[in-house]
């Protein structure tokens, strides 16, 4: 049991990493709705998993046994992938937050020094004493 639980957690892991490599190119490239139409999906994996892990934390305490007894090594080499596939989703959810915020700040930045600036229309005759500084 804990084996199938062990391998389902896996492959739930490997997508999650697989949409979150997936959304760090589409921030690079700024396709911006191919990671909103991720979110989702993302979201029920990670549903998904937090149930996962539950269910082996379960399998785990019901087994009463000391530490050094409670996997076979079968099991305990696919807890070892599992911690690492886990480390792998970590380091790259926060890549994928840090990009994130960084955009997110950029356009609210960006938004906010449209928003405090005067109205530009085709009636002035001198644009320069504009306070709209856009900088590449």
């Amino acid at each position: 049991m804990l084996i199938n639980t062990l391998n389902k957690t896996i492959q739930t892991l490997d997508k999650l990493i697989s949409l979150t490599k997936e959304d760090i190119e589409n921030i690079k490239q700024a396709n911006h709705k191919e990671v909103f139409a991720n979110t989702k999906t993302k979201e029920i994996l990670a549903s998904e998993f937090a149930k996962l892990k539950t269910e082996i934390d379960k399998i785990l305490v019901s087994r009463n046994k000391p530490l050094e007894e409670i996997f076979s090594p079968e099991e305990e080499k696919l807890f070892n992938e599992f911690r690492e596939k886990l480390f792998e989703f970590n380091n790259l959810h926060k890549r994928f937050s840090k990009l994130a915020l960084s955009v997110a700040n950029f356009y609210n930045t960006l938004l906010k020094q449209i928003h405090n600036s005067e109205t530009i229309d085709y009636k002035n005759e001198s644009y320069k004493d504009s306070n709209l500084q856009l900088k590449a």
